[in-house]
């Protein structure tokens, strides 16, 4: 059901390849590497999806970093909200990816931030308003997949009840319902939404627009509950500046957009 990109053999192979290499440098130093379990979800590319090569960049970066700390990471694929519960319950020591919420900043403590996204708004172009502000929105429902937090940039008018909110059904089925008309509104990635939308049906049948120049951190969460929690953040962030400055993380990125197809 999810907006599935398949490359050949090959991409996934030289991907997959490069990761090895960077991970067993990375983590040689350290001994035998200590499992640990970490989940995710689906349908958030090219981030995370278990069906696109290394399961998503995100899930690439963050089983070097875990690497670079001497763990063999294990990334487990679940429905968004099911892998947030199993986590918060200390089934899994950690999430990702996830934006900031008061909710959640309750319960959980972040990393340093791992990505950035630039959230757009999708619109079915048939009935979509001239948008240049986030209460131009008024009247309107915006689809938010379940289990995602609301962008920033719309809290004021979705808080107020301006802009009224559907949060039932995943990213391709809010897709789906503003290609019904069901829907008026999303705010996504613009890689995100345009694969979700195209997935969905083909041809010029979505508008995109960009209300606001802010973007939205992504990180990994870990359970404030879960024992020596402030100390798998402190050596998780501490791996990932090692990472990035000695360039292993451009790299990595570099060379996963090089190869998606």
């Amino acid at each position: 059901m999810g907006a599935v990109v398949t490359g050949g053999k090959n991409v996934i192979a030289r991907i997959l390849s490069l990761f090895v290499v960077i991970v067993l440098w990375a983590g040689g130093s350290h001994g035998p590497a200590k499992a640990v379990e970490l989940v995710t979800g689906n349908n958030y590319f090219p981030y995370a999806d278990e069906r696109i090569p290394g399961g998503g960049l995100a899930t690439v970066l963050v089983k070097a970093i875990f690497e670079k700390m001497g763990h063999n990471a294990t990334v487990s694929f679940a429905p968004w909200q099911d892998g947030f519960q199993a986590t918060r319950e200390g089934r899994f020591l950690a999430t990702f990816p996830y934006i900031k919420t008061p909710e959640r900043e309750a319960e959980f403590l972040y990393t340093d931030e791992l990505f950035s996204v630039r959230p757009h708004i999708f619109m079915n172009y048939t009935n979509a308003p001239g948008l240049t502000q986030p209460s131009d929105l008024a009247g309107k429902i915006l689809c938010v997949p379940v289990g995602w937090g609301i962008d920033e940039y719309l809290k004021d008018v979705t808080a107020s009840g301006q802009v009224r909110v559907y949060d039932q059904t995943t990213v391709v089925g809010c897709f789906q319902l503003l290609a019904q008309g069901k829907v008026d509104a999303i705010s996504i990635d613009r890689r995100l939404g345009t694969a979700a939308a195209r997935a969905v049906q083909e041809g010029a049948w979505f508008k995109v627009r960009r209300l606001t120049i802010d973007s939205s951190p992504n990180y990994v969460i870990i359970p404030k509950s879960l024992p020596g929690a402030q100390e798998w953040i402190k050596r998780f962030n501490a791996a990932k500046d090692s990472l990035r400055m000695d360039g292993t993380v451009a790299r990595l990125i570099q060379t996963y957009y090089e190869n998606y197809p």
